[in-house]
């Protein structure tokens, strides 16, 4: 039987369970997170951790969102000051979110623990979404480019989570300096050249 938690506690135990997870991804990676290792830590019994959650995959595609809709906020906060986003402000954004955001799951999953996410959860992640997240945005940027080829900004996203999740085999202080290249040249996609 579910122990019946009070709504703030339910909100706590959302929280550090979904902490709790990235903690453990950080350290051992997708395919050795264990939910039972999960509840141990966060204080909580595996049947109450499926109270919270159907799956594991559940779980990280919700802290996925929460990720998503983070970096989001960071860009609303950036355009609630200036209006529009500029080519320094977008490259200070997104090397945060892939070289600092410490609750950026994305940094601890690897294409194929990404892929193994999507298909177990029947959900697709197609380039088309990610186009009409992109065209949406593309109004709040300064001085955007008229025929932006998106092929090429994803291709760079997807080299900046190469870059990250093989960092072992890059020299490690200059993975820093190749993601915020990849992220010029990205940018290069997407503003005009500044005269």
């Amino acid at each position: 039987m579910p122990k019946i938690f009070s709504d703030a506690k339910k909100q706590f135990l959302y929280k550090s369970i979904k902490q709790n997870c990235i903690d453990l991804m950080c350290k051992k990676g997708y395919k050795q997170l264990n939910i039972r290792e999960l509840a141990k830590i966060t204080g909580i019994s595996t049947g109450t951790f499926y109270n919270f959650y159907d799956s594991k995959e559940a779980l990280i595609l919700s802290i996925m969102e929460d990720a998503q809709r983070d970096l989001e906020n960071r860009f609303w906060k950036l355009l609630e000051c200036n209006r529009k986003i500029t080519k320094a402000e977008f490259i200070d954004l997104y090397s945060f979110f892939f070289l600092r955001d410490k609750k950026n799951i994305f940094r601890y999953l690897s294409r194929d623990d990404l892929t193994a996410i999507l298909l177990r959860a029947e959900k697709k992640q197609s380039f088309d979404a990610i186009k009409i997240s992109m065209e949406k945005n593309i109004k709040y940027i300064d001085k955007p480019k008229k025929n932006i080829n998106f092929h090429a900004v994803i291709n760079f996203t997807q080299l900046i989570h190469l870059c990250i999740e093989n960092s072992d085999l890059l020299v490690k202080e200059e993975i820093e300096n190749t993601v915020k290249k990849l992220l010029e040249n990205l940018a290069d996609e997407i503003f005009e050249e500044e005269s």
